[in-house]
């Protein structure tokens, strides 16, 4: 079974959080894949091993980490790769890391559209 954990990096503000549920929701209604799920790198819950481990125990063999981060920081070059790693090998699961958002121009768009709507 697959499954897909959308990493946050998270806050202490709960309406920010709120957002990342928002965007698991819009995923989860666009892919066909057995579990979408959230998990947040720190300041709320569930974190990455938590989200890991409940779909390991659900059965599921492969997950996908897509990290809704723009910058490729230190999260993304060292922090998360290590964490990846230790929770394949605690939970016996495979774990694929997605890129980060990057310098996309799907990203200029949205930016171009939030320019517009104060302009």
């Amino acid at each position: 079974m697959k499954a897909i954990i959308i990493l946050g990096h998270g806050s202490r503000a709960e309406e920010a959080n709120n957002s990342l549920y928002d965007v698991v929701e819009m995923v989860a209604g666009k892919i066909k894949l057995d579990l979408v799920g959230a998990a947040f790198l720190g300041h709320a819950k569930p974190n990455l091993e938590t989200a890991v481990s409940d779909m390991a125990a659900k059965g599921v063999n492969k997950i996908t980490i897509v990290p809704l981060f723009l910058f490729q920081g230190i999260h993304m070059q060292e922090d998360i790769p290590r964490i990846v790693k230790q929770l394949e090998a605690k939970y016996q699961v495979t774990i694929t890391l997605a890129r980060h958002l990057g310098a996309d121009s799907r990203v200029a768009d949205i930016l171009v559209d939030r320019i517009q709507e104060v302009v």
